[in-house]
This record gives C-alpha cells, sequence and structure tokens, in this order.
C-alpha cells in the first residue's frame, strides 16, 4: 500500500511557495499509506528531474523550480525491492523515442517475472514490481493512450499509474486502485492524491483551504491525460484482462487468483506459508498482509503476538473494503 499525489499548474496563477506547501501537505499526509522512502518528479529546464530517498515524507525536503507545471510524487510501503537501495524507489525513469519519463505506481504487480521472461525484457538491478511497467512502456516505444492501455492489460495486480512525460504531459491510468482528482479551476490547477481522506487533510494544511474545487471522476479502467495547458482527456483499457471475478468473503476482487499462489512459490514463501499455517494463519490471511504491504520479516514477527496478527489481519480486511 503506497501513495501518489501530484499537481498540474496550468493556470500559472500559483505561487512558487504555494506549489511547496501544496507539495509538502501532499507528501506528509501521504504518509499513511508508506514510509519507506519518498520522491517526486517533475521537469526543469525541459529535463526530467527525479529526486527520491529511502526517508518519510516528513523528513524530506523537496525543492522544485517556482514555475513547475507538473510533479508527480509518491511514498511507499516496500512490497518488493528493498528502499534502502534507492533504485528500487518510485518514480523511475523510462525512456522512448520520444523522450524520457518518469512513472509512480500505487499497488502491487504479481506477474512482473512471468513478463519480463514472455516479453524478453532486459535483466536490471531494480527489484520492485512496479518497474516491469517501465520496462513495457520502454519496449512498446512511446507514451499514448495505446501502450498505456496495452501496458494496463499486460500488468496483473492492483495499481494506478501516474506516468510524467518531459514535454509537461501527465498520464494516470486507473487500475482498482483509490484515486482523487480535483480540479480549482480558478487557480488553474489540478491535484490528485490516492485518497480523499489524504486529499481532505492535506487541503486544510494549505493554502487551498480558502479555494473551491469540482471533483473529477476517473473510474477503473480510465486513462486520463492532461497537458501543459490543463487539456484533459479520457482514453481507456479493457479490465476483464485482470478481473477473473474471484471474491474474498468481504468482497475483493482479486487479479487471476492463480497468480497469488504463484507470488508463495516463489522462493522462501512457501516456506514461510508452511510456518504461518502452524500459527493458525490461512493463506488467506498472508496473500492478505502481503497486499497490504508487509514483508516477510514484519509477518514472522506477528507470528508470537497472536493479537498483534489477528488485529493486522482484521486491519487490513477494514481497510481493503475502504479503499476499494
Amino acid at each position: 500500500m503506497c501513495s501518489i499525489f501530484g499537481f498540474v499548474n496550468y493556470g500559472n496563477k500559483v505561487k512558487g511557495w504555494q506549489l511547496k506547501e501544496l507539495v509538502k501537505a501532499l507528501s506528509i499526509e501521504s504518509e499513511v499509506r508508506g514510509t519507506d522512502a519518498s520522491g517526486i518528479a517533475y521537469v526543469k529546464n525541459g529535463e526530467m528531474t527525479i529526486f527520491k530517498q529511502p526517508k518519510p515524507a516528513h523528513k524530506m525536503r523537496f525543492y522544485f523550480p517556482s514555475e513547475t507545471k507538473i510533479l508527480i510524487g509518491h511514498t511507499r510501503m516496500t512490497t518488493h525491492g528493498s528502499p534502502k537501495k534507492n533504485y528500487n524507489n518510485h518514480p523511475f525513469l523510462g525512456r522512448t523515442k520520444d523522450g524520457y519519463f518518469a512513472l509512480a505506481h500505487n499497488g502491487v504487480l504479481y506477474n512482473d517475472m512471468k513478463l519480463k521472461e514472455s516479453e524478453e525484457l532486459p535483466n536490471t538491478c531494480i527489484e520492485t514490481d512496479s518497474y516491469i511497467a517501465v520496462q513495457l512502456l520502454e519496449k512498446y516505444g512511446e507514451l499514448s493512450f495505446e501502450t498505456i492501455a496495452k501496458m494496463s492489460e499486460a500488468v496483473i495486480g492492483s495499481f494506478v499509474f501516474t506516468m510524467l512525460t518531459d514535454d509537461n504531459t501527465l498520464y494516470i491510468s486507473k487500475g482498482e486502485n483509490p484515486l482523487c482528482l480535483l480540479h480549482f479551476k480558478e487557480l488553474g490547477l489540478y491535484v490528485y492524491a490516492s485518497t480523499k481522506e489524504i486529499m481532505g487533510k492535506s487541503i486544510a494544511r494549505c493554502f487551498l483551504k480558502k479555494h473551491t474545487f469540482e471533483g473529477v471522476t476517473v473510474e477503473e479502467g480510465e486513462i486520463i491525460r492532461i497537458d501543459k495547458s490543463g487539456t484533459l482527456e479520457r482514453g481507456c483499457f479493457i479490465i476483464d484482462a485482470y478481473d477473473c471475478g474471484y471474491h474474498y468473503g468481504f468482497g475483493r476482487h482479486l487479479a487471476y487468483w492463480d497468480d497469488y499462489y504463484d507470488y508463495l512459490d516463489e522462493p522462501g514463501q512457501g516456506d514461510l506459508f508452511e510456518v504461518c499455517s502452524s500459527f493458525g494463519l490461512s493463506q488467506d490471511d498472508l496473500l492478505l498482509l502481503y497486499e497490504m504491504g508487509y514483508d516477510d520479516e514484519e509477518i514472522e514477527t506477528m507470528l508470537y503476538d497472536t493479537d498483534l496478527l489477528r488485529q493486522c489481519v482484521e486491519e487490513a480486511r477494514v481497510c481493503i473494503n475502504e479503499y476499494y
């Protein structure tokens, strides 16, 4: 469970210090969904700039030019790839024939290794599952509604992808993960965050609390494109490509259930399940904890505190219901 946030300042009415206040508020409030690492991406003098560190947002100082048109941000809760290795953190840099782009992802992908093999993608040092989206887009050769739809249909898991190109265009591809997008028309400003709660708390602690806004609906299966002049266009992808219709008892759609079990077949995962089962933790519960971003070490620690273990599982169920 990570968080994404950002803005499109197409009206040039918002001052630099206000944008920095906004990013500070968004990033700190986004810590509720991840504190392992934080990062932003923006375009400076026509070049993609990415700044990220394995630190929680409140310990970061995000600097960017006052004239920045579009910024994408991310706070990370680790599922794959140690955050201490900064190349595993978001946003990621990619390149196509048209130039560079940055990508940030909220969610968990389960078929990244299968795609790497089937698409014959190059090996890299990056261990994060999200990076497969960058590699697919690089292979497709450009960022467009068509290529982003193709990528979104290829991956299996939960996601909202944000992508920023070096010509200052923002793309958002929404899977089943949450997204809140607002339009402050009088300011010429779009602002987004992962949830309405994060957005509300962010607005309350910055200059935006004095301004009115309109909510922009983004449905599952939609792709949003906003350019530097504020023009918003919509595309779509086929959500059936990853929704097999399986349900948990509490109503959560799962993407290709078999791939969740394939995940447990990876080295070390099956061994952990054997240990967990002796403590009364079902395979569904273990998968749910993975979905919420707990790693093996954290889960093993929980096993020796039964109350904590059940509390975390129940909280995960409530959270999944709330956000999905």
